[in-house]
């Protein structure tokens, strides 16, 4: 597993560093402090990382989301973990609808932050449960689930396109993807592309969604 972890609290980076090296034998963690450092670690590792746990409040950034925005516009394959000490629920919302693969507060404990990295390793989102009660309780997911119902009807993917898919819900980056399917990354990232505009996804997770509620066999 290869992991790249952006926080500009050494404590925590050093501390996250063991749980990932003591969960995933023979784990490759890079580390970063800065929103600089994250541009930096996904423009030349973004192809082969599993995952990108990346805070949110980190020097060089203009608004708690803007790098996270920019990095999902620029790398929307890249599946993105959000570890952050800010939980206003508004950009927690907006942290979701950006397509990060889950928001984990730094206050949830460790076992279940290594749960969390689990879950969203294998291809689901993860959100704590009590920001799960309140976004439901105000519609969030409901609300969201009626756009992506009308905007993705009768989608039609080629069985190349399926079975990229299918790599997709499993959380895999691009070079594996390639290994797996023998195929070179351009064709990848052209299949990629085609799925995201097929369910007029932005990013994986937007596409898993939208593939989920047109009836393909995928697991969020």
């Amino acid at each position: 597993m290869n992991f790249l972890l952006v926080d500009d609290h050494s404590l925590i980076v050093q501390a996250l560093s063991v749980l990932l090296k003591a969960k995933f034998e023979g784990a490759q963690v890079l580390t970063g402090s800065t929103a600089e450092d994250a541009r930096a670690l996904v423009r030349e590792h973004s192809e082969d990382t599993d995952l990108l746990i990346l805070d949110l409040n980190l020097p060089g950034v203009q608004t708690p989301t803007s790098l996270l925005e920019e990095l999902v516009q620029t790398n929307p394959a890249l599946k993105i973990l959000v570890l952050s000490g800010i939980v206003d629920y508004a950009n927690i919302m907006r942290v979701l609808q950006l397509g990060a693969a889950g928001f984990v507060p730094k206050s949830l404990d460790t076992n279940m932050l290594s749960d969390a990295i689990t879950f969203v390793l294998q291809g689901g989102v993860y959100i704590p449960t009590q920001l799960l009660s309140q976004s439901q309780k105000e519609g969030f997911f409901t609300e969201a689930a009626v756009e992506m119902q009308q905007s993705t009807p009768q989608v039609r993917l080629t069985q190349r396109q399926q079975e990229v898919l299918h790599t997709l819900a499993r959380g895999l980056p691009v070079k594996r993807i390639c290994r797996e399917l023998n195929l070179s990354e351009g064709t990848v990232k052209t299949h990629i592309s085609a799925i995201y505009r097929a369910f007029g996804a932005r990013n994986r997770t937007e596409a898993l969604i939208a593939a989920r509620r047109a009836g393909f066999d995928v697991v969020l």
